[in-house]
């Protein structure tokens, strides 16, 4: 587990991984309440809008260019277009389509990914450089979305996963996470060794998204020791917003980042 430094701003604390933050070519934050950062969604996203101009002008990068996917709890993933640039920026309905992560090699183009229990996967890789985000939910992560965008950056810009960093976001933890046999069952369809991932609870069980998607790290050639997991639990630590905790009125925490 890595422990994430604070830079206070706003009212609000940003997050940032300390090995990430070492490296010079990128630009990264996880926010944290009272910030809502969904203009969709949420207490107070009236300020969601506000709140990433202010985030982008702490870190340093240009809101015209901040790009979202519109994030569907799939595992598709697309580069960067020009003419993505800076969409969704202002609201879902604007977002990339159809897709839950995000690639690029360009600079000045910042990447954001919403949240409210789902694990955000980043990678990046400095001798390229290049940088790939990732929606990694639990539909998401049981259909390899960690595993694809390996593959995807490696086809795209010829990243080397040896040579690559990778940090998981703030998400539901594997003490809190609950799910049902359903889940269960469908893990079991797609990984031989599931059952490392879920421990028994009552007639349910708790699953360690933490632990499937850094296994998907770890098989697809990116070294234990550049990984950092953040290993805070939305559930249960109340500086993040929580769907599982605060229901219908959760806003979304986000994870923005970009080369430089």
């Amino acid at each position: 587990m890595s422990t994430l430094t604070e830079t206070p701003g706003g009212g609000a604390a940003l997050l940032q991984f300390p090995g990430l933050a070492a490296e010079p070519r990128l630009v990264h934050g996880f926010t944290t309440k009272p910030w809502n950062m969904a203009p969709h969604r949420g207490i107070g996203r009236e300020q969601a809008v506000a709140n990433r101009k202010n985030v982008c002008a702490l870190l340093g990068v240009p809101f015209e260019r901040l790009t979202s996917p519109q994030q569907v709890h799939g595992a598709e993933l697309l580069c960067v277009d020009e003419g993505d640039i800076g969409s969704g920026r202002y609201a879902r309905a604007g977002a990339v389509p159809f897709v839950d992560g995000l690639l690029t090699d360009r600079l000045g183009v910042p990447l954001i990914l919403l949240s409210a229990d789902c694990p955000l996967v980043l990678l990046f890789d400095p001798g390229r450089p290049a940088l790939g985000i990732a929606h990694a939910s639990w539909l998401g992560t049981v259909a390899g979305i960690t595993t694809r965008m390996l593959e995807q950056m490696r086809r795209a810009f010829g990243c080397d996963p040896a040579q690559c960093r990778a940090a998981i976001a703030p998400s539901a933890g594997p003490t809190a996470y609950e799910v049902g046999r359903d889940v269960y069952r469908i893990f079991h369809t797609r990984f031989a060794d599931a059952d490392r991932f879920f421990t028994p609870h009552g007639d349910r069980f708790l699953l360690d998204l933490w632990a499937a998607n850094t296994a998907q790290l770890l098989a697809g050639g990116v070294p234990e020791e550049r990984i950092e997991c953040a290993g805070c639990c939305t559930i249960t630590d109340t500086r993040f917003w929580s769907h599982r905790r605060d229901g219908a009125e959760a806003g979304r925490n986000a994870f923005i980042a970009a080369l430089r």
